[in-house]
């Protein structure tokens, strides 16, 4: 079983969530944790750490993996996660898109290890990641 938390900058994990929650037509509350990072936050990062180690560790007392999708790599959503990704059952996971969202809420109950868990998530991002007029050509070319 899976928990998830979005570290992002603004409120860019809420939203994608919110919008996969509505596609799915399911409730996901208690399984999900936000934090939102705005560039004016600078002095209050560590308070931040200190509520994201407290929701990760509640959701792994609750016996759920736990996995942090962060907007991206190298920025301060990513440098807190990393950080945290040490515990065990805890992975991050960059670049988060709607098709990552919607693939991890239709795996959570999924008793997969997490590094399979966490392949599929990317296997997913990866494939609806297109150029149109490249998906085009090939089609007219068949």
């Amino acid at each position: 079983m899976y928990s998830f938390v979005f570290i992002t900058h603004g409120e860019l994990g809420s939203t994608l969530l919110n919008i996969a929650s509505r596609i799915m037509d399911i409730d996901v509350k208690e399984r999900t944790a936000f934090f939102s990072i705005e560039f004016s936050m600078v002095t209050e990062l560590d308070s931040m750490k200190t509520n994201l180690e407290n929701t990760i560790d509640n959701f792994i007392k609750q016996g759920h993996k736990v996995l942090i999708l962060v907007d991206i790599f190298g920025g301060s959503p990513s440098n807190i996660a990393l950080s945290l990704a040490k515990k065990e059952d805890v992975d991050v996971i960059s670049g988060v898109n709607l098709s990552m969202v919607m693939y991890s809420l239709e795996h959570m109950d999924d008793d997969s290890d997490i590094r399979t868990m966490v392949d599929g998530i990317i296997r997913s991002a990866r494939q609806n990641i297109t150029g149109a007029k490249q998906l085009l050509e090939k089609r007219e070319s068949k």
